[in-house]
């Protein structure tokens, strides 16, 4: 069966023997690819010739995020980096969400003025994200607001009991997902939610409090008839981390 193989060409004599049963589409394919950026993705393909659907997927999605960069700002990212974000990209074709973050990783660090502040963490990070993950730190890190509820029942006879952390704002998953992701960018150090301090407006809560999840919960504790429901207001914060983080791979 013929695959397309956009690096036949390019790639050292040594290997010809390995991909020469694929080469019969390459001229198409490259065809689609600006020549800077394959000229500097070259050094790199010798790391990932067993992948090379993957980079010639992964060098047309570049086409598309480096067509309005100055052709003299393209340089060969920095093996480090690029290596292993080309090796995780292939397991992440199938899902557009993580795709999208390597590549726009790779195209930063092919960019001069941006390769700098592209982290070789960066790629662990991604690595250890599923997209839900993804989605909801862009939901968190372009919300004006990031309000946190806690909600718990005062008992008389044994104090405070909590049992619900961290309902939010955020209804496109469940509860559960949410709270994953959350405790996922905390443990990346993308998030974090300050100790004792909140928003001094309690009408940046009501989007949480509007929430199905808020509500079932706070119905369900009231139920029990075990004692005052309360909340406990808490809030989101980005890390500069997460600031270096989104600039590169996120837009």
């Amino acid at each position: 069966m013929k695959k397309i193989d956009a690096v036949t060409k390019v790639l050292p004599e040594a290997y010809e023997d390995l991909v020469k049963p694929t080469a019969q589409e390459i001229g198409k394919t490259l065809s689609l690819i600006p020549r800077t950026i394959n000229a500097a993705l070259f050094p790199l393909r010798k790391w990932i010739i067993e992948k090379e659907h993957s980079i010639a997927e992964t060098e047309k999605i570049l086409a598309k995020k480096l067509k309005n960069i100055d052709k003299d700002k393209i340089v060969t990212p920095e093996a480090y980096i690029a290596v292993p974000a080309l090796q995780s990209i292939s397991y992440s074709m199938d899902s557009d969400v993580l795709r999208d973050l390597y590549a726009n990783l790779l195209a930063k660090a092919m960019n001069k003025d941006y390769k700098e502040q592209v982290h070789p963490s960066f790629v662990e990070i991604i690595k250890q994200m599923d997209p839900n993950d993804a989605i909801i730190f862009k939901s968190i890190f372009e919300a004006e607001i990031t309000p946190v509820i806690d909600l718990y029942i005062l008992d008389k006879n044994r104090g405070g009991n909590y049992h619900r952390y961290n309902f939010t704002w955020i209804t496109e998953y469940s509860y559960d997902e949410i709270c994953l992701a959350i405790d996922n960018l905390e443990r990346l150090k993308l998030v974090e939610i300050p100790y004792g301090q909140n928003y001094t407006r309690n009408e940046n809560y009501d989007c949480v409090r509007a929430t199905p999840a808020y509500i079932g919960y706070k119905h369900f504790l009231e139920e029990q008839n075990k004692g005052t429901v309360l909340e406990a207001k808490k809030y989101i914060r980005k890390t500069s981390l997460a600031e270096i983080f989104y600039r590169v791979c996120v837009v």
